[in-house]
């Protein structure tokens, strides 16, 4: 392109202007195309077009820095929020791209409609990021960050109204603290627009949590040859929701007989909870004393979900055969991660409530890989499942205490094992 300028400066001013005509008329006349480099200048309109994009819910002060002069943005975005009376599933689908620059994804709706993310308790408890006063999780295996915000005076969806909606994000490039800040920011614009909750409520969170952090012993990055020097940190463990699980519990002694290191999510959410226990001396690699006897319970779990994201999580049981009522098992145990579940629902302060307790046994000493329950030893397993579920509806500084849940009703037992 610089021989092209040059050599046209050599031409007479007054014979550019029609020799460039000409050179218009033979490419023409050609079919070929002359492609003249982006040489940016899309900042101005780029910027613009942020404040637009998703019904103009997009946090423009957190994302602005971010926008590039080099590249024309594009946009794609649909949903009932931007239409209403559309046929759509969402309050909202957004997808802002700068190509080879990144971009950000927003998608909004209802929790009439499944979330997308998996809510099981090993889900929950999986290693992440959480940001404390927002309901949600960015999970290190899993797709995009997901937060769930409440709309009390409720949000029409095509199937029914609902109280809650779910907004997931994934941007390019992005800290975890600015995708939780971007879903938040979306939640409480919706919440303004569609007049069924306070925005106030919904604030960007001001930290960040890594629930699950691994170190060398130096405290340096983890080698990842070198498995022996990692030591873990993980902000949950002995919070206080979930020491009613342990003997330090202002309840008395735990409800399961042995030592428990409790752990638990770091949300403080009055729409989700999860704690979960361990007969587990992770410096020794070994059981806790005094040693678990074969089928006694080793790892205890409690979680509940409010609302329609209750719903949501039994869906997700259910989907694999994991409810009250769907089969019985053979007692014979082969898996060492088999479980026994019980399910309960209340009334709690953000509606009708689901409540899962666990426990695992110990199948270490199985024999031949196996171990046939017998009818004492059945009995044995419903009796700690039983206790645990006591234990958890009544501990005063546990999660259903705090959120007044009360007409419980046990659903059933569930037999986790093949």
């Amino acid at each position: 392109m610089t021989t092209v300028r040059k050599a046209t400066a050599r031409i007479p001013r007054r014979l550019r202007l029609p020799l460039a005509g000409a050179v218009a008329l033979a490419v023409a006349a050609s079919g070929l195309t002359l492609a003249w480099p982006d040489e940016g200048g899309h900042l101005t309109a780029n910027r613009a077009q942020l404040r637009r994009a998703c019904g103009g819910l997009l946090p423009y002060g957190e994302l602005a820095g971010r926008v590039p002069d080099a590249v024309r943005g594009k946009l794609d975005q649909y949903g009932t929020l931007l239409q209403p009376g559309e046929e759509s599933r969402s309050l909202l689908n957004c997808t802002l791209d700068w190509q080879g620059h990144g971009g950000v994804h927003v998608e909004a709706a209802t929790l009439v409609n499944h979330l997308p993310n998996e809510l099981k308790t090993e889900d929950l408890l999986a290693p992440g990021h959480e940001a404390p006063g927002v309901t949600g999780r960015d999970s290190d295996d899993e797709g995009r960050l997901w937060v769930v915000a409440e709309c009390p005076a409720g949000l029409t969806g095509r199937a029914r109204p609902s109280t809650q909606m779910y907004v997931s994000v994934g941007m390019d490039k992005a800290s975890v603290r600015t995708r939780f800040r971007i879903a938040v920011e979306v939640a409480a614009g919706i919440a303004e627009r569609e007049h069924c909750g306070s925005a106030a409520a919904l604030r960007p969170p001001t930290r960040v949590i890594d629930t699950y952090e691994e170190h060398d012993a130096d405290g340096g990055p983890v080698d990842s040859g070198d498995y022996g020097s990692v030591r873990v940190e993980e902000p949950g463990r002995g919070i206080g929701k979930c020491r009613w699980m342990t003997a330090r519990s202002r309840a008395g002694s735990a409800p399961l007989r042995g030592t428990w290191t409790a752990t638990g999510d770091l949300q403080r959410s009055r729409l989700l909870s999860v704690c979960r226990a361990e007969r587990w001396n992770d410096d020794r690699s070994a059981y806790t004393d005094p040693q678990p006897a074969p089928l006694e319970p080793v790892t205890a779990d409690a979680t509940s979900w409010a609302g329609d994201l209750g719903r949501s999580a039994y869906r997700d049981y259910e989907r694999d055969g994991e409810y009250p009522g769907f089969d019985d098992r053979p007692d014979t145990l082969t898996d060492t991660d088999a479980t026994l579940a019980l399910w309960a629902r209340s009334e709690c302060a953000a509606g009708p409530t689901y409540h899962r307790v666990s426990v695992r046994p110990n199948l270490d000493e199985a024999m031949d890989g196996a171990s046939r329950l017998s009818r004492t030893q059945r009995t044995q397993m419903s009796t700690h499942v039983r206790q645990l579920m006591k234990a958890y509806l009544s501990a005063p500084e546990g999660w259903p205490k705090a959120q007044h849940c009360h007409d419980t009703e046990v659903l059933g037992e569930v037999e986790q094992w093949t």
